[in-house]
């Protein structure tokens, strides 16, 4: 399933890219970053000059053969518009397969995703990769397809736009005070999701395990509910909730401490549903919202349904929400489907979502008007209604799934074993593994986080992809891969075994080993300020021809003030290069002392935060590596003019150590720091 996408110059050009032939990943080569596929091989062409970068079957890859499910069927029935969602839970949960969530980020309400094959696809897309439907995949596709789910299989290779990649399922509570968690479960029902996706239970027993809490009825005060306070800012986890449990959870608060509170998504409270019924709050809105209704923010998982849902949620005791007077809708929270009672920042709303307090930093909050969606309004409209939770469900999970990361050589030789690791970020321990293979091949120990896989004989270079299914101590479940290709014949001229820098205070050491060496000449030492344009500044010969383990090293006295970028370019005897994966170095100086980035507090323990002083509103991206330059973790920030204290949004669960972080703003300004991980 390779196909050439970019022939690239290497060899001395000013603009070659970050070339590793055991994969690269692809925010190295800018001009084929359109492209989703994670990982890309390289093949070196002596005689033309060129790399030949070739797509990999990664997840998020459609190649020939792969499943669209068609959500934009009108009108919408329980097996169109909701079956889908009990596929994806059978194929991501029952068979660790990724399914790609495809959503047009500039399409207008009920606009396409992408067309293909002359159907045109709406309504928040489902795709299943073509390298990942086995015989037993396409047999549940084929049952689900019984059921009444329509798609279709792709007839040529598209690229369509790609939100994410879900694959996991949160660890869901239904909340069932009142017992009136039956309001809920019906569209689990109607989704073919199994009773096993969810907890029926208190927000008292959220604990360490759930990861999204929802009420379609309570009646919560600050007693009863105050465990959402925590759940959403220290464990940040979602919340959704329906009917007049919103309007009495935004008056519920700490009467000896006010700040803590569960106004999660306004400033003061909402208006209440009923007189005297929202723990002091006296003012009431009407029943009956007014119309019409306007409908935003069609680019968002949660507003990826068909038609409107309005109608679906005109019974029970609040059908809509609004804030109280003086008061308004936080910033951060969006009002995607309104009513025509008041205006902006405290319009009336049937759904609101946002972050917990406007801070990006906790969990989501999302609201939803009507007692149940089953009550009112078209088939088509109650569907709509669901879909809006279980969008919103999905989106919960790829915020809140484990983190997993792996490492591995992505080329290599059939038959001979190589080292492949995972390590998990997030979750409760202990975790537990599962290591498997689209196209067969053995592994050492297919339990354990590192193992040793040994690819399948092969008949020519064939493209394969690893799986790692991890779960944790609650019972979380998530998988990700590593698109690998394997040679049949044809070895690597160098087996590296390492790359690593070290740095003093007045030089940066360059250490690497290889297991053995085929034709091997030289490494060639190259420098960047860009990890784009690469200068040579050394040469280390090497070993010919060889079979054990050989030591290499480079001092580098003059590093880059600011971030540094190492690489080496093995050349053979008959001149072709091959390049490593690239290193980062970051000194203690800033091209700019007084726009300078700190990382604090020093050293980090838990949490960290990003200080930076800005001479304007301005965005970054700030990422940050390991010592040996792998890529941890990567997160967008908006500057405002003046000091700035970001706090990183992730728990990284760092070993301690040295750590280097790089903001690159969007305007091409690059700053560099680093920190140490107690």
């Amino acid at each position: 399933c390779f196909a050439q996408i970019q022939n690239i110059p290497f060899v001395n050009d000013a603009n070659s890219r970050v070339l590793n032939y055991y994969g690269i990943s692809q925010e190295d080569i800018p001009q084929i970053e359109a492209t989703p596929c994670n990982y890309y091989s390289i093949d070196i062409n002596s005689s033309s000059n060129t790399a030949l970068a070739s797509s990999c079957c990664c997840s998020d890859t459609l190649n020939t053969g792969s499943f669209i499910i068609n959500m934009g069927i009108a009108p919408q029935t329980f097996a169109t518009g909701l079956l889908p969602y009990g596929m994806i839970y059978d194929l991501i949960i029952n068979y660790s397969v990724p399914v790609i969530w495809s959503i047009n980020p500039t399409k207008l309400k009920d606009g396409n995703d992408f067309s293909h094959n002359g159907i045109n696809y709406r309504g928040g897309t489902f795709i299943v990769p073509k390298n990942f439907i086995s015989p037993a995949v396409q047999a549940r596709i084929t049952f689900w397809q019984s059921q009444g789910v329509v798609g279709a299989y792709t007839v040529s290779s598209i690229v369509p736009p790609v939100f994410d990649t879900l694959t996991s399922f949160p660890k869901v509570m239904i909340d069932n005070q009142g017992n009136n968690e039956g309001l809920l479960t019906p569209y689990y029902v109607n989704s073919g999701i199994p009773a096993s996706a969810y907890t029926i239970g208190g927000s008292s027993g959220l604990g360490n395990c759930f990861d999204i809490w929802t009420a379609p009825h309570s009646d919560p005060t600050w007693s009863s509910h105050f465990y959402l306070y925590n759940f959403v800012t220290v464990r940040k986890g979602w919340i959704w909730a329906a009917c007049h449990s919103i309007s009495m959870m935004e008056s519920c608060q700490n009467s000896v401490f006010p700040f803590n509170n569960l106004k999660f998504l306004t400033t003061t409270g909402l208006q209440c549903y009923n007189t005297s019924s929202c723990n002091g709050i006296t003012t009431v809105h009407a029943g009956i919202p007014t119309a019409p209704f306007s409908y935003f923010y069609p680019n968002d998982p949660p507003m990826q349904f068909m038609g409107i849902m309005d109608p679906a949620c005109q019974n029970g005791s609040e059908k809509w929400f609004i804030p109280l007077s003086g008061g308004q809708w936080r910033a951060t929270t969006k009002r995607s489907v309104t009513t025509s009672d008041g205006l902006s920042p405290r319009e009336g709303a049937e759904i609101a979502y946002g972050p917990a307090f406007a801070n990006v930093a906790n969990g989501y909050v999302m609201y939803e008007g009507g007692h149940s969606f089953t009550g009112s309004g078209t088939v088509s409209d109650q569907v709509a209604a669901q879909r809006a939770y279980l969008n919103y469900v999905l989106w919960s999970g790829l915020k809140t799934r484990l983190g997993i990361s792996l490492t591995g050589a992505t080329t290599m030789n059939a038959g001979t074993s190589y080292p492949v690791s995972a390590t998990v970020s997030t979750g409760i321990a202990p975790f537990n593994y599962i290591w498997s293979c689209n196209i067969g091949g053995s592994f050492s120990n297919p339990t354990s986080s590192s193992t040793n896989f040994t690819p399948p004989a092969v008949s020519a270079d064939t493209t394969a992809v690893l799986t790692v299914q991890v779960g944790d101590n609650c019972g979380r479940r998530n998988i990700e891969t590593i698109c690998i290709r394997i040679l049949a014949g044809s070895t690597l001229p160098v087996e590296l075994l390492t790359f690593q820098l070290k740095n003093a205070a007045d030089h940066v050491l360059l250490e690497w080993k290889t297991a053995s060496e085929i034709n091997n000449d030289f490494f060639g030492i190259e420098k960047s300020r860009d990890a784009e344009s690469f200068v040579t500044i050394g040469r280390v010969n090497g070993a010919g021809n060889s079979t054990i383990t050989n030591y290499y090293q480079f001092k580098d006295e003059n590093p880059f003030s600011g971030t540094s970028y190492y690489r080496l370019a093995q050349t053979d005897f008959d001149g072709a290069i091959n390049y490593t994966h690239t290193l980062v170095y970051a000194s203690s100086e800033n091209k700019n002392n007084n726009q300078q980035l700190f990382i604090t507090p020093s050293p980090v323990i838990n949490e960290m935060y990003f200080r930076f002083l800005s001479e304007e509103n301005k965005s970054a991206v700030i990422t940050i590596y390991n010592s040996l330059g792998k890529k941890l973790f990567q997160q967008e920030v908006d500057y405002v003019k003046g000091e700035n204290e970001i706090k990183c949004n992730k728990n990284l669960n760092l070993v301690s150590g040295l750590y280097l972080v790089n903001m690159r703003f969007f305007d091409g300004e690059n700053y560099s720091s680093r920190f140490v991980k107690k």
